[in-house]
């Protein structure tokens, strides 16, 4: 505490040897109600440069304000700002009491495009602003999980692979066939937010996809103060092309609102269980027909080379030879059964045929995450400064993954005159894990064995050692050897690791040519780079011989900015704000990954001890947009409010090597905002009203190289490098998509702001999509660019804000954020009558893929997939022996997106408690589950514990007629419950393996003590400012009709994330932690 202390006096010393003659102004802000003290109240000399304070837990403030400045500028969330006179009189102006107005402030400063402070009663259009602190009071690893319910229109989704997993943003839902994805923008410097997955191959061999995470995931939490979610055109137009899907800015923290030195220490502590595991039944065990016979695991037992479980029953008494059942070897040592390398099929010794209820539950362990941040900030007149660090370890609950993860950050601003202003922030991030576990369908992910195909009587501690004695680094010791592998051996030795190094931040300065004209200048960076290592041992089942592959990402953009504002003095009522200015944007990212797929020497992972040809898989994309833009404000009388705005972009990515006609386009936006009370009597019980509206165009361009035929890299053929030109045949004349979009909404208030309503209903057209149609093999090329297809939207977004309590004793707020979305699709490109946008797959053929197909009148988000023959009148049609018929014909079976989505927070102040609450529901949309449909035909789900001897009679009927005259009469033929479950929930068939995806989630807990400054001061804590403790907790619960996994999923499928799918996931999180947050 003490260096701490030091240190920070020193860097204090450093910006304050220069300041001139201050003055104390101190005092508290009070509720004007209650009278009680408003802990974090934002207390601004605006005079002076920035120079602020917070208030601490009793209210209190104190600061050093240069003279000259007369009065002060007071805020705080769910209060109406004040501005408060101090009065000509020099020298101290100590113990003021300043009370503040419940209710929102009309005045209320939000950050809208191109990081411009506006006040939202002046905006045409929807904005929502979260305040960092709803952001860490139950802090996410990744602080995109944190907004989940908090925005209405936003929905995010969280990965499935464990602590770091992608989180999955959308704003307003899905209108583009190819790209949804919002723009990221910190500190008015746009980031990347791609997930980048490894090159894998579709087929039963090779690497698997692996979810090394999102780009915003790097964003240290601790450092944001603000969030706001640009949701329409209009509000994003000014950021252009990159931008048609919204944008989520994010502010972070300076020191400007804090004179002197400021100190801030948070410790957060997380233990990290699985969520929700599948309900499994106990009673039958490994095998077919009620028998089961461990030899080899390769099928010369009894089924011991699959392991659907319908065999003998459990608990009944019976011995049987199992893969951990011992073998006497001649020297009188004892082996495993499954240890077929060194017994060589010496008999296995009988052992009882028990049930293991928790050997799923065994599997998994306590995970734990821990985050530390320190920062300090502080100022005086010539600058201020805020310097930050963190650190993040995550153990996950999967064995042998983790997360790690350092924060470095620096943000300054220096004002030399009371013209010039020149701005810096610098952020560097160190995330790295030594193992991600493999996503998907497929032996290398852990959930293929363990859930689909685990036996009930399988002992998960019988697979800890995970070596067959003697054959350490060579043979690994399983249950099964013929499609799987030891859970355990894949997690410590087929690892995929990654190391990122990340810089991103910008340098800006602004000057004030005269009260009137300003211009700003500013220059962004994002830089990454990132080196990942898959390692695969010997005996694996994918690499017999072992294999590795290196793959190196790198992405860097840069922008550059000018800014030209100007705010002539019209005079009259009139207030007119005019802004020009111009950026580029240039940007390079490269993924290449280099395989071996056999290895000469076990455990030597390097590429110079592949025993096979080196493959190398290089892409590499260089884009250019350069832009230019303005927007024009006025306001008239403080009651009517007109943007204009205008931006052209011409984009690299729409020119060819002869013509450059298509690479520019323009988008402009209008939008008004009305404030009726100013002009008419309104009822006293209205405190505000302002309606809005808007109307907006914006382009959408391409990746880059879809206009012109590019090479691409091949393995080296004798040596030498080899290329071929790329499959997909290029369009010269591809334009920009275009979404044009209109809005109007209303936010009121009543009762002296304890209700609000904002309200939104959105309409939104994009045509002119560019998408990928796939053209004959002959033609040389397997898919062709186009432009062609029409999708319209419609949303209706509402905020009500409350404040049920509000009295000395309880301060009680709520507030629900309700979304729904339609997007329908009006026209296809010309001669095409449907469309596949994304898919999901076991193996490359119909009968095993999730299909995600658009056709006109259809939806975005469509599920088609293969089920079982019906007749005309919609029963099902079985075969003689009474079973299901299979039907390859694609069917409609759902869509994966939501009817509505509503997130509910409540928040209860009493003394020094803080008790919060967040409920998040998620109502409507289907998911496919390919977790469910392998364990349904395994025989593992407890639905297939009742298995009569009798077997069932499926309800349905049989064509006793010919298939051109059928005549159907009722069934009444039984068939085995083993074969049924097998044929009802096959995974080649996706009909009964759709589910309901709703669920209403307890997201977040949290309850906070919070001590002052005064009640410190009589403690040995005295010296501090405040100190904090929090109990939190995270997904607690969820209501849903699927008990066996987290209905929140999205599957990966090679390079691309597909909704809607839920693909041998791995369980997500519930959290519990403590929290202790300390400044001075």
């Amino acid at each position: 505490m003490l260096r701490i202390r030091m240190l920070a006096t020193f860097i204090g010393l450093l910006f304050s040897v220069v300041l001139p003659a201050q003055t104390t102004v101190s005092g508290t802000v009070i509720d004007a109600i209650t009278q009680e003290p408003l802990i974090g109240a934002s207390v601004l000399a605006p005079e002076g440069a920035d120079v602020g304070s917070i208030t601490d837990i009793d209210g209190n403030f104190s600061l050093e304000i240069p003279e000259g400045s007369n009065h002060l500028r007071i805020s705080y969330i769910g209060y109406k700002s004040r501005k408060y006179n101090l009065g000509a009189a020099a020298g101290a102006k100590e113990g003021l009491v300043i009370a503040l107005q419940p209710g929102t402030s009309l005045g209320e400063v939000v950050v809208t495009a191109l990081g411009l402070e506006r006040d939202n009663r002046e905006l045409g259009y929807a904005v929502q602003q979260i305040d960092g602190e709803a952001l860490t009071d139950v802090q996410a690893v990744n602080f995109l999980d944190n907004l989940s319910g908090q925005v209405a229109g936003l929905q995010v989704t969280s990965g499935a692979t464990g602590v770091g997993s992608t989180s999955q943003i959308v704003i307003r839902g899905q209108t583009s066939f190819t790209n949804n994805n919002p723009l990221f923008v910190v500190d008015g410097t746009p980031i990347n937010n791609n997930t980048i997955i490894n090159l894998t191959n579709e087929d039963a061999s090779g690497f698997q996809e692996v979810d090394f995470g999102n780009g915003a995931m790097d964003v240290n939490p601790a450092d944001i103060e603000s969030v706001s979610v640009l949701k329409g055109a209009s509000a994003a137009a000014l950021y252009g092309t990159r931008a048609a899907n919204g944008v989520v800015q994010i502010t972070t923290k300076s020191g400007g609102r804090k004179q002197g030195l400021g100190v801030s220490f948070n410790s957060s502590f997380t233990v990290d269980n699985p969520f929700q595991l599948p309900q499994l039944q106990n009673t039958y065990g490994q095998g077919q027909g009620g028998q089961f016979e461990f030899v080899d695991g390769l099928g010369a037992g009894i089924s011991d080379n699959i392991t659907y479980s319908y065999g003998p029953e459990l608990d009944a008494g019976l011995n049987i030879a199992q893969f951990d059942s011992p073998v006497t070897l001649p020297d009188g040592s004892v082996v495993r059964g499954g240890d077929v390398a060194v017994h060589g099929g010496l008999p296995i010794t009988p052992t009882p045929w028990v049930s293991n209820p928790d050997n799923l539950k065994d599997f998994y362990e306590t995970g734990t995450t821990a985050i530390n941040s320190l920062a300090i900030s502080g100022g005086g007149d010539f600058g201020d400064f805020r310097l930050s660090a963190s650190d993040l370890r995550s153990t996950s609950y999967i064995p042998g993954v983790n997360l790690k993860r350092k924060n470095i950050s620096g943000k300054f601003s220096f004002r030399p005159s009371d013209k010039l202003r020149v701005n810096a922030n610098i952020n560097y991030i160190n995330t790295n894990s030594d193992n991600r576990p493999a996503a998907g369908y497929g032996s290398e992910n852990i959930g293929y064995s363990l859930t689909a195909w685990y036996g009930r009587q399988t002992n998960t501690e019988s697979l800890r050692d995970y070596w067959q004695p003697g054959l350490e680094g060579t043979q690994q010791y399983s249950f099964n050897y013929t499609f799987f592998d030891n859970p355990f051996f894949i997690l410590e030795e087929n690892r995929n690791s990654f190391n990122r190094d990340r810089l991103f931040g910008n340098v800006s300065a602004s000057y004030e040519f005269t009260s009137t004209l300003k211009a700003t200048i500013r220059t962004g960076m994002d830089y990454s780079n990132e080196k990942r290592q898959f390692l695969r041992n010997f005996s694996s089942n994918r690499f017999t011989q072992g294999g590795y592959a290196e793959n190196d990402v790198l992405y860097r953009e840069v922008n550059t900015d000018f800014l030209l504002d100007y705010r002539p003095n019209v005079g009259g009522e009139i207030s007119v704000n005019l802004l020009v200015g111009g950026n580029r944007f240039d940007q390079t990212a490269q993924n290449t990954q280099s395989q071996a797929l056999t290895l000469a020497q076990p455990g030597i992972f390097r590429l110079s001890n592949a025993a096979s040809p080196v493959e190398i898989f290089d892409q590499v994309a260089d884009k250019r947009i350069n832009s230019v833009y303005g927007l024009a404000k006025f306001g008239y009388k403080d009651f009517l409010f007109l943007d204009v705005t205008g931006r052209n972009d011409w984009s690299s990515a729409l020119a060819t090597p002869t013509n450059a006609d298509n690479t520019s386009f323009f988008y402009p936006s209008v939008s008004l905002s009305f404030l009726p009370k100013r002009v008419f009597d309104l009822p006293d019980n209205v405190s505000f009203l302002q309606l809005r509206a808007n109307w907006a165009q914006v382009g959408n361009d391409t990746d880059p190289y879809r206009t012109s035929s590019t090479f691409v890299a091949q393995t080296p053929f004798g040596g030498e490098p080899t290329f071929s030109e790329q499959a997909v045949l290029a369009a010269p004349g591809l334009v920009p998509e275009k979404t044009t979009s209109a809005e109007a909404g209303f936010d009121a208030r009543f009762i002296d702001d304890r209700i609000g309503l904002d309200v939104t209903y959105y309409t939104q057209t994009t045509e002119n999509q560019i998408l990928s149609l796939p053209v004959p093999s002959s033609s040389g090329y397997s898919e062709q660019i186009v432009n062609g297809g029409k999708v319209s939207a419609n949303g209706l977004e509402a905020v009500l804000s409350l404040r049920p309590v509000w009295n000395n004793k309880i301060k009680w707020t709520s507030r629900f954020n309700f979304s729904t979305n339609k997007a329908t699709v009006d026209e296809l490109p010309e001669g095409t009558d449907r469309f596949t946008l994304a898919f999901s797959r076991v193996y490359n053929s119909v009968n095993q893929t999730v299909f995600f197909i658009v056709e006109e009148g259809g939806e975005i988000g469509d599920i088609w997939g293969t089920g079982y023959l019906r007749n005309d009148d919609g029963d099902l049609v079985l075969n003689s022996s009474g079973g299901f018929i299979e039907d390859n014909n694609l069917k409609k079976l759902g869509n994966s997106n939501p009817d509505f989505i509503l997130g509910f927070q409540n928040n209860v102040r009493f003394g020094n408690f803080d008790l919060g609450v967040l409920l998040d529901w998620r109502q409507g949309g289907e998911l496919v589950s390919r977790t469910l449909a392998l364990a349904g035909v395994a025989g593992q789900l407890e639905e297939t514990e009742n298995r009569p001897d009798d077997g069932f009679v499926i309800e349905g009927v049989q064509n006793t007629g010919t298939s051109d005259n059928p005549v159907y009469t009722q069934n009444t033929t039984a068939v085995s419950a083993e074969s049924f479950y097998r044929s009802f929930y096959n995974r080649n068939h996706e009909e009964n393996n759709v589910y309901d995806a709703s669920y209403l989630k307890i997201r977040e807990v949290s309850l906070t003590y919070r001590l002052g400054q005064q009640q410190l001061d009589d403690t040995f804590l005295d010296g501090l400012g405040s100190l904090s403790i929090s109990l939190t907790g995270r997904n607690l619960y969820a209501f849903t009709e699927i008990p066996h996994f987290d209905p929140e999923q999205f599957a990966i499928q090679g390079q691309s994330i597909v909704g809607g799918v839920e693909d041998i996931s791995y369980p997500s999180a519930r959290s519990f932690g403590i929290n202790l947050g300390v400044e001075f």
